[in-house]
């Protein structure tokens, strides 16, 4: 017999043996307690949503700035571009050696 069915077999047997009791029933008036505890909690925590809000914007506005300059590229002229266009093109240039 394979070591994991052997594992499992005895894994069954002892899950059949174990007690089938429900847990028991909190005491009377915990769930009210705790309702009471959880709406006297102070209102702020780190996942407040106002605070969510201002990393939205601030990340949106990151985004912007970073994208600035791309889109200001387009309608202006760069010198340098013809070299960066040269040095992103995937072909090799050679240098003819011979005398």
């Amino acid at each position: 017999m394979n070591p994991i069915d052997d594992q499992l077999n005895r894994l069954f047997r002892v899950a059949a043996q174990a007690d089938t009791e429900s847990t028991p029933i909190p005491p009377y008036g915990l769930e009210t307690r705790i309702m009471a505890a959880w709406r006297t909690a102070p209102v702020f925590s780190f996942w407040d949503m106002r605070l969510l809000i201002r990393g939205l914007i601030v990340a949106a506005l990151i985004m912007a700035v970073s994208l600035w300059p791309t889109l200001h590229e387009t309608t202006t002229t760069n010198p340098f571009s013809e070299y960066l266009q040269l040095a992103d093109t995937d072909t090799t240039v050679q240098i003819d050696n011979s005398p």
